[in-house]
């Protein structure tokens, strides 16, 4: 894989030319955020509009959102286009943003505290160095609250230390009072300004990196739980079209987006692993992840589950995995290629994935637009899931509802031209 160009597609893909998809069943997991299971299918009907709009397809019929009596589950249908031109597709997003909430909502100290130890762990393990190759603006900003909430606060006091002690000279007692003042001062401050802090996303970018650190080191049962459940969900739906083969869909396709796709690889490994080496007709399982942040977590020492996963999913011919990157994107750790970089002890001609692809930001939405959202990191990293302006080889909605697979997208995408401009009589 060459650094810079986005374009890698595994040795031993197994290319099987596969046939145009007629019925879909997406999964979606969302990232670390505490509305988009609720408001992601609201979004979904949205951007669809737009698609529909800027490429001139014919409108679909889309269902009423149906919420599962447990809350995890959001879904709804979209209906094949009149003249065939796309797949008729069941949309389901997988919900974990309760478990993002309880983690904002985490008092400020506790917060603090945690940061403080997710920073010493990466700090030993030099995990600052080895994420920087995958992006240094991912690796800057989840760097932002420590540097704030400790190494600015410790810069100052001492400075303002060293100031004192300089200009009024006085015994070592006085000094040290003055450090404890200057530093019960920044901790008010820091408190103080939490509501401006979380203007900025310090809380929440902070609460990520907690995360990344306890999903590393098998601190969060939560979300361990919550990713049996999704797998099981699946199951469940596969085991009911191996019983009901007329009501099975041609693919099934998993989506994770952002954080979201570290619990879609962990979700399609489990899936895959429960499947065993069962021969009977399954639909054709497909993932694809979004923006991810895999190293953050793939990285650390303690995270050899996840690299279990990913080598499950990267040496199965089960399975196609693509990941799609965007240089552009400050929360995407672009570049990043498990084969390479996680170092599995196999020959990479043994890989089977994934398949990685740029998604072409730059080239799919206007200038002005582009200017605006590059240091809008939150909004730019919701381009993944956005309707283009222009065609690309990577479109959200084409590879959602087209009649090509994810394979078949991945290795020879079509793309949908733009609407004409419409004329005045």
């Amino acid at each position: 894989m060459v650094r810079g160009y986005l374009s890698f597609t595994p040795f031993k893909l197994r290319d099987l030319h596969p046939a145009p998809v007629a019925r879909r069943h997406v999964f979606f997991i969302h990232g670390f955020d505490a509305r988009s299971g609720i408001r992601f299918p609201a979004f979904f009907k949205r951007e669809l509009h737009r698609h529909t709009a800027r490429f001139g397809a014919m409108p679909r019929a889309v269902s009423e959102i149906r919420t599962d009596p447990d809350g995890l589950s959001r879904s709804w249908e979209v209906g094949a286009p009149a003249d065939g031109d796309g797949a008729a597709v069941r949309c389901e997003t997988l919900v974990w943003s309760d478990i993002v909430h309880s983690d904002l909502a985490r008092p400020a100290s506790r917060k603090l505290a945690l940061l403080a130890r997710s920073a010493v762990a990466g700090l030993t393990q030099g995990l600052f160095f080895k994420t920087s190759r995958f992006g240094w603006p991912y690796t800057l900003l989840s760097a932002f609250p420590f540097f704030v909430a400790f190494v600015a606060p410790a810069l100052l006091i001492a400075l303002g230390t060293a100031i004192f002690a300089a200009v009024s000279p006085s015994a070592v007692a006085d000094t040290v009072c003055v450090a404890l003042f200057l530093a019960a001062a920044a901790l008010a401050l820091l408190y103080g300004a939490k509501k401006a802090l979380g203007r900025l996303f310090f809380w929440h970018i902070l609460s990520i990196r907690i995360f990344f650190w306890q999903h590393a080191t098998g601190r969060r049962p939560d979300y361990v739980d919550r990713i049996a459940v999704f797998r099981d969900r699946v199951l469940a739906e596969m085991a009911h079209w191996r019983a009901n083969p007329a009501d099975a869909p041609d693919e099934v396709l998993i989506v994770g987006h952002s954080l979201g796709a570290a619990m879609a690889v962990e979700v399609a490994a489990q899936v895959l692993a429960r499947l065993g080496t069962d021969d009977r007709a399954h639909p054709r399982l497909s993932l694809v992840t979004l923006g991810s942040g895999l190293p953050f977590v793939a990285l650390q020492h303690e995270a050899r589950t996840l690299r279990r996963d990913i080598a499950t999913l990267v040496f199965s011919d089960r399975i196609v995995w693509c990941d799609y990157q965007a240089p552009q994107d400050w929360l995407n750790c672009y570049g990043f290629n498990p084969i390479f970089d996680l170092g599995f002890g196999r020959p990479a001609f043994l890989a089977c994935n994934p398949l990685i692809r740029s998604a072409g930001v730059k080239d799919r939405i206007p200038e002005d637009d582009y200017k605006r959202l590059r240091l809008k990191p939150f909004h730019m990293h919701f381009q993944f899931l956005k309707a283009n302006f222009r065609p690309g080889e990577y479109d959200f909605f084409e590879m959602i509802l087209g009649r090509q697979s994810l394979l078949d997208r991945a290795l020879r995408p079509i793309c949908r031209r733009a609407a004409e401009p419409k004329t005045g009589a």
